[in-house]
Formats: structure tokens, sequence, C-alpha cells
């Protein structure tokens, strides 16, 4: 099997998951909530805030290998005005948990990250 350019496999079971060597970004594949048209689901994560995503209806982890050997180096940049210099940062979404924001230093737009993180992170 040829190797997935930057990309170090951290995980195998029950996600799978993957750390970018250039821009330390996490590659997930896990299982989606209830809730979601698919099963699975596959993100790429730029410091918590996710930049790309894709639904699957199995844990298809080779079409998830395609998909990162495509991303090598994710970079994370603003949906308004295409800046590349954008501010994640960490505020307090109730007790100990901690919500993601990304914040564009150019025009000011700013979004929260659907992704939560518990007191360990």
């Amino acid at each position: 099997m040829a190797r997935i350019t930057n990309w170090k496999r951290e995980s195998r079971t029950p996600t799978l998951v993957y750390r970018n060597t250039e821009t330390g970004a996490r590659a997930v594949l896990h299982r989606a909530p209830g809730s979601y048209r698919y099963k699975w689901r596959g993100a790429i994560l730029v410091d918590g805030y996710p930049v790309w995503s894709r639904g699957y209806e199995t844990k298809d982890a080779k079409s998830f290998r395609d998909e990162l050997r495509e991303r090598p180096a994710p970079e994370l940049s603003c949906p308004e005005c295409r800046n590349s210099e954008v501010a994640i940062g960490g505020k307090t979404a109730g007790g100990a948990k901690v919500q993601r924001w990304f914040e564009c230093q150019s025009c000011g737009y700013e979004a929260s990250s659907r992704i939560v993180y518990g007191a360990e992170r």
C-alpha cells in the first residue's frame, strides 16, 4: 500500500485518525451520530476547526485515504474574503467544555465550530 503524503496514522479503531506531519492538522473517520444522513463521517480539522467533511455509508477507509492524498497540507482560509490570516480561538461553551471559534483578521468574519472539546483538551 502506498504511503499517504504528509499524513501519519495515529489510531485505527474505533475511529481512523491521521495527523498531518507538517501542519499538525487531524483527519478523522468516525461513527456519525444517529441523526446524520450517513453512518460514517470523515473530517479534516485545522486547530479544531473543520476545513473539509464528507459522509460515508460504511467505514470506507480506502476512499478516506484517497481524500487525504488529494489534500496533503490543509489550510484554513476565510470563506468571505479568501484571506489565509485567520485566528482560531477557544471560548467556554458551558462547564468544562471549550468551543472552537474561527475569526478572520482581515474582514472580521467569525464563525463557531460545532466541535466541542472537554477539559482534557
